[in-house]
């Protein structure tokens, strides 16, 4: 029994890691489109196709895996395909050299998962976390609604706001994966609760 819940962990904690890991070098990235502009367009959008792909797989993988605590399967498999579906066409947008269908892309992929996560934050039973879930599924919300606005950003702006999104996306989920890690006395945390 104790590794349903341990994969939960694991596939959260990896998902906490790649988002970092996005907002880590985008923040490199903000330096290379100061000085090269369209070079830092195509690798930004590569780097948040490959993110997509890479976390879209692990969502599949975690609702395929039927993890106890894991959101729904239905929600975190759509979460996944929505990820993968949007990888794919970023990878065929960034060949016909399209940056306002990129960044109107981007901003969809960003409303649609943060409202997949609001669902599924909401049907999961779990006693801790879910107002962090909650605030990361508005986080990507107010991200893909940022990039709309009225006025699209510049392309320095875009990628600013895709760093400082995925950094604070990273650090939310990593704490809820610590938190629904909780007390380690006797294995505690991984029996379940009663309701």
């Amino acid at each position: 029994m104790e590794s349903e819940p341990l994969s939960g962990r694991v596939g959260l904690g990896i998902r906490s890691f790649l988002a970092l890991l996005l907002g880590g070098v985008g923040f490199f990235m903000v330096v290379l489109a100061a000085l090269m502009p369209g070079t830092a367009a195509v690798l930004v959008v590569k780097l948040f196709a490959a993110y997509a792909l890479l976390d879209g797989l692990l969502s599949i993988f975690i609702a395929a895996k039927g993890v106890r605590r894991a959101p729904p399967r239905f929600l975190m498999t759509l979460e996944g395909l929505v990820d993968v579906a949007t990888s794919v066409t970023a990878f065929i947008l960034v060949q016909g050299d399209r940056p306002h269908g990129l960044l109107a892309l981007i901003a969809a992929w960003a409303i649609i998962t943060g409202a997949l996560q609001m669902a599924w934050t909401f049907s999961i039973d779990v006693q801790r976390g879910r107002s962090v879930l909650a605030i990361a599924a508005a986080l990507s919300l107010v991200f893909g609604l940022s990039l709309l606005g009225f006025r699209p950003p510049d392309l320095l702006s875009a990628v600013w706001r895709l760093a400082l999104y995925a950094l604070i996306l990273g650090v939310l989920r990593l704490v809820v994966t610590l938190w629904l890690q909780g007390p380690r006395s006797a294995g505690a945390a991984d029996i379940p609760r009663k309701r």
